[in-house]
């Protein structure tokens, strides 16, 4: 007999239209409003002051969080 794990560990999503990482029991990203999210994505980039942020500047991300890299 093969025991069932009790809780499976879910992936974080990303935003398909800013690349921010949400937590996967979320359907809404805040920062943008969309609901396209997606478990595919790669690369993870973490936002402390994008005001400073020569990276956070050529991304375009204006506020601060964990963000992906590249998304499906």
């Amino acid at each position: 007999m093969v025991a069932k794990r009790a809780s499976q560990k879910k992936l974080p999503q990303a935003c398909r239209k800013c690349h921010k990482v949400l937590d996967a029991d979320k359907t809404v990203c805040p920062e943008c409003q969309g609901t396209a999210l997606t478990t595919e994505w790669f690369g993870y980039l973490v936002i402390l002051d994008c005001k400073h942020s020569d990276v956070a500047k050529k991304m375009n991300i204006e506020y601060n969080g964990r963000y992906a890299l590249k998304v499906r």
